[in-house]
């Protein structure tokens, strides 16, 4: 019987929820769910949750992690999720590893996520699995800055990039775009003729801070490529295409990475601000195979790893399908992304099996059809898209 700890960090910790914006938080609940439940349909898996109290209290109402026909039992775990307390968790009375595996799941803001995993994978007391990407390159996904020369040495076509300091992104955002008719910007030309950019934490989750702005691209041209690493804002001009990502599943040193099918997403924008509704699976066939390739190329520079990892892309018809332009990587998520809701939705396997390597280098089965997903967690099934 295997013994697996999940945590989501916003709905284990007080202080962190009550910060929490209420889409992010939906987010959060919305993940815990679908990972959980899959992790309880598996055999020989006990599964304990950790929650705050008043996250258990508000699941407990819900019974949305209660155990069900087909699934092993769920534990309520009551506790605090913090680094300092992490390893001490993570023991049991007689002071052995009381789990044989932990998943953490925590946004990239303020180097939590980072961490929590090296509480847990550098403490050689506790000799139990990570179910999440190594510390060391969560921290280099966990910087917007340090994630765009990371693709630019793996060959990987990005957005470019400069940091800003506080006082420069407080002038910026004087220019938030605040143009109705320009929140639908979709073609190149307009964007440029506009002088568009994309101003966001430089170690923001999600759409959380996201701003569009006006810039003269000149201004943009002149910032130095990193001109401190103190600088907490990242400035990239603004490239319109069709909003994607896709997912991986680490298979270890065992067997290669599993390729998830790209998704497209629920962008919206409003008043200069950019908020996230969650996608589709899959997306457009003609979306999909301009995106292969590309995920190849992370999949390869990912390398070997354990959990799951997401990108976010842009798509551009602008370009050639064979153009470096036509797929750019805006951002990658070292950890649980909210579009496993709509895996979970579409596959016909339990990708439990995947985070646990226990799927034998086989590829997940899809049911018909495309899954559209929200970001708290609701799902609809519909046709398949058309070529």
């Amino acid at each position: 019987m295997s013994r697996i700890l999940v945590a989501e960090f916003l709905l284990a910790n007080s202080e962190a929820s009550r910060c929490a914006a209420p889409s992010m938080l939906e987010e959060a609940e919305a993940m815990l769910r679908a990972v959980v439940t899959d992790f309880a349909r598996l055999q020989d898996v006990d599964v304990t949750v950790l929650l705050s109290a008043k996250a258990a209290a508000r699941f407990a109402k819900s019974h949305t992690l209660s155990a069900r026909k087909g699934r092993n039992e769920i534990i309520s775990q009551r506790g605090e999720l913090q680094p300092d307390t992490l390893a001490t968790m993570l023991r049991d009375e007689s002071k052995q590893a009381a789990f044989d595996a932990v998943l953490l799941i925590a946004p990239e803001c303020d180097g939590v996520l980072v961490s929590l995993l090296k509480a847990v994978q550098e403490s050689a007391a506790l000799p139990l699995r990570s179910l999440n990407l190594d510390w060391r390159l969560a921290a280099i996904f966990a910087d917007k800055r340090m994630t765009d020369a990371w693709l630019q040495r793996h060959g990987i076509a990005s957005i470019p990039t400069r940091t800003i300091n506080d006082a420069t992104a407080a002038v910026i955002q004087g220019q938030l775009l605040r143009n109705t008719v320009m929140e639908k910007v979709t073609d190149l030309h307009r964007a440029t003729t506009e002088q568009l950019a994309v101003l966001k934490p430089r170690d923001g989750a999600g759409a959380e801070g996201v701003r569009i702005v006006r810039i003269d691209q000149r201004l943009f041209e002149d910032l130095p490529q990193q001109s401190s690493d103190d600088d907490r804002w990242i400035l990239q001009p603004y490239m319109p295409g069709a909003a994607c990502s896709v997912g991986f599943i680490g298979g270890g040193e065992r067997v290669p990475t599993t390729i998830l099918l790209p998704a497209s997403q629920n962008i919206r924008m409003s008043n200069g601000r950019m908020s996230y509704h969650g996608g589709e699976i899959p997306c457009e066939p003609a979306i999909a195979s301009r995106i292969a390739p590309v995920a190849a190329q992370i999949a390869v520079a990912l390398g070997a790893f354990n959990g799951y990892v997401g990108a976010d892309l842009l798509v551009d018809f602008c370009f050639r399908e064979d153009s470096t332009g036509s797929v750019r990587v805006v951002e990658i998520n070292p950890r649980l992304c909210t579009s496993y809701v709509g895996y979970q939705a579409l596959a016909e396997d339990n990708l439990a099996a995947w985070l646990l390597q226990q799927h034998h280098g086989k590829s997940p089965r899809w049911k018909r059809g495309v899954v559209t997903f929200s970001a708290n967690g609701e799902t609809c099934s519909g046709p398949a898209p058309t070529l």
